[in-house]
């Protein structure tokens, strides 16, 4: 037993003004709670209760200690219902990395509406798909597309999303559509410098064989953005996850190449410390996105 749970106990005997009133209120007996007054007294080495038949009241020394001990108990009590509170309405800052053709694409939205949600949680948000040691940095959650190795985190599905080969209908009509993915190393393909397969596209054959295609361009780039612009600017074709390209291709902006040779589906997940209680402010984050990204 702990000289915090003693003091609790102390502090509720001399505000209920008996051993009786005090044991009601915690919800024990009173042969414990007299027990545990006593251990008290022993540990401070002092007596604290003038105890007597009619009434209880405070030595010299009682009267002082439990000045401590009922700012203490109400300090408690406060700091237990500031966390009941922010379990029921989250507050507080999150840090989040995310890669960045997720952010300029639909789930960069779906962020902004969640603080509309929740304006009592703070957004830190990481442009970054990059393997970084979350718990080191200081980060509470990762989203992240395919597949991960770290076993140490947690990992939630939150969609699913296929990585897709697009160009403008005016850069089709000025310089063909490429039936096989070999034609590709014949046309201006712009390269997302940040992505794992960066210049080496991959596909799926109709046979079932797996293949990656050395792709060259006039742009390299580590900016995704940059990337879509100029593919729906007509500058060449562009290879990124089908929630970045979706929306423009149901908009006849963008013009959807060798759907046939798409590898699987990929996730898109939620990683976090397995170590971690997850907050409720990282909890409803997570619910938040699985709601409310839309993957193929």
């Amino acid at each position: 037993m702990g000289v915090l749970t003693w003091m609790e106990t102390f502090a509720a005997v001399v505000k209920a003004g008996s051993f009786t009133k005090g044991a009601e209120q915690l919800g024990i007996s009173k042969s414990f709670v007299s027990k545990q007054v006593s251990q008290l007294e022993n540990n401070l080495g002092t007596r604290l209760l003038h105890r007597s038949t009619r009434k209880l009241s405070l030595t010299d020394e009682g009267e002082q200690f439990y000045k401590h001990c009922n700012l203490i108990v109400s300090e408690a009590e406060k700091a237990k219902a500031e966390v009941i509170d922010s379990h029921q309405n989250p507050r507080g800052r999150v840090r989040i990395t995310v890669p960045q053709s997720l952010i300029i694409s639909s789930a960069g939205k779906v962020l902004l509406d969640f603080q509309d949600r929740y304006p009592e949680i703070a957004l830190e948000i990481i442009a970054s798909g990059k393997s970084e040691d979350i718990i080191d940095e200081g980060i509470d959650l990762a989203l992240r597309i395919g597949q991960f190795e770290d076993s140490t985190l947690i990992c939630r599905k939150l969609s699913e999303c296929v990585f897709q080969i697009v160009a403008s209908p005016q850069y089709v009509s000025q310089y063909g559509k490429p039936e096989t993915p070999i034609d590709l190393t014949h046309h201006n393909c712009l390269i997302y410098a940040s992505s794992k397969s960066s210049s080496h596209w991959p596909f799926r054959l109709p046979n079932g064989k797996e293949i990656k295609v050395n792709t060259r361009g006039k742009l390299s780039c580590n900016d995704g953005a940059l990337i879509l612009k100029a593919a729906l600017e007509g500058k060449g074709i562009a290879f990124a996850p089908s929630i970045l390209f979706q929306s423009y291709i149901d908009e006849g902006k963008l013009t959807l190449l060798l759907p046939e040779y798409a590898q699987p589906p990929v996730s898109i997940s939620a990683l976090y410390p397995s170590n971690r209680n997850l907050s409720r402010k990282v909890r409803v984050l997570i619910d938040f996105l699985s709601e409310h990204i839309s993957g193929v």
